[in-house]
């Protein structure tokens, strides 16, 4: 096929686009639909595993630093678990839990500023009860460890049991495997709606051109009479459904964007009251006109293909007897 057959197709395909405009803006309509439909769910679900993130990351390991063997003892000063401790030590113990492989930050909390934590808690004159009847800080000095994978939450802090100079570990290994399955559910469910949204659109995209394709078989029959080849019947639909897949995904982006920004306005106090901060739609934006144009033409290039390939192949005495 010549360059200039190519030239005279694709040009086909825009004025086919156009002259059949009411089975475009029904193809168009369908797509936009199912893309609503997947834009919405993956916001939705974004959302949900921001904020499952956000609760990872707060479910962290505190590894507190002292010795537990004068923590144990009945002596007086056994409350300053951390005076054997010097300052290479801790460092030493913060260069370990760095090498641990699932350790993903580490943050050292000296005790004086915990303490100090803890009496902003309190009012005002339990904290002046507590500063006055207190000599010593009753706490240890800490690493605030957070790890990378929460299926392996178990195993990392077995391995940081294993340290010396580790007085106590607290950690919540059952609120750690929730969040594992929480957050692989999560990803199982979406993927699963965006492939049944995706093949749902497939599916009417070819249904629709079907449409088109029967309403237009004369011309295809006329084309067919003077010996075109299925490649250059075929040529202009896909360039229609390369335009209608384009024009999907641009209508379908602002949609989604004005329905998400709608949802947050309404639900703005909602939000606020469980300290949940939406995401930003315009950080995605991009990314996903990218997938809805990609979804678009995919979708309407493989409806195309599909129809006509089996009106052409299966149909083909019905079309050279018209």
């Amino acid at each position: 096929m010549s360059g200039a057959s190519i030239r005279y197709l694709i040009k086909e395909g825009f004025r086919n686009t156009w002259t059949n405009r009411m089975m475009s803006v029904a193809s168009i309509c369908v797509l936009l639909s199912c893309l609503v439909l997947i834009g919405s769910a993956s916001m939705i679900f974004l959302n949900i595993n921001s904020l499952v993130e956000k609760i990872e990351n707060e479910n962290v390991i505190m590894v507190y630093i002292g010795d537990k063997t004068l923590a144990e003892s009945n002596e007086e000063n056994a409350l300053d678990i951390d005076s054997t401790i010097t300052q290479e030590d801790i460092d030493k113990m913060g260069e370990q839990l760095k090498a641990i492989p699932n350790v993903q930050e580490i943050e050292f909390v000296d005790k004086e500023t915990a303490w100090n934590e803890q009496l902003a808690t309190m009012d005002d004159a339990q904290a002046q009860l507590f500063k006055e009847e207190t000599d010593n800080i009753p706490l240890p000095n800490a690493y605030k460890v957070t790890v990378r994978d929460l299926s392996q939450f178990t195993q990392t802090v077995n391995e940081i049991k294993k340290l010396d100079n580790i007085y106590t570990i607290r950690q919540n290994t059952d609120l750690a495997q929730k969040l594992d399955t929480i957050s692989r559910g999560i990803s199982v469910i979406a993927i699963v709606i965006i492939a049944v949204l995706f093949a749902i659109s497939l599916f009417i995209i070819s249904n629709t051109i079907k449409l088109t394709v029967y309403s237009r078989r004369l011309e295809i029959s006329i084309m067919k009479s003077v010996g075109a080849t299925n490649s250059f019947v075929q040529l202009p639909f896909v360039v229609e459904g390369i335009i209608l897949g384009i024009i999907s995904g641009v209508v379908s982006l602002g949609a989604v964007w004005g329905i998400y920004e709608l949802a947050i306005s309404r639900f703005s106090d909602l939000f606020n009251s469980i300290g949940v901060q939406p995401l930003a739609f315009g950080d995605y934006a991009w990314m996903m006109l990218g997938i809805f144009v990609a979804i678009g033409i995919v979708s309407g290039v493989g409806g195309s293909l599909i129809t006509m390939r089996k009106y052409l192949t299966k149909e083909g005495s019905e079309i050279s007897a018209v």
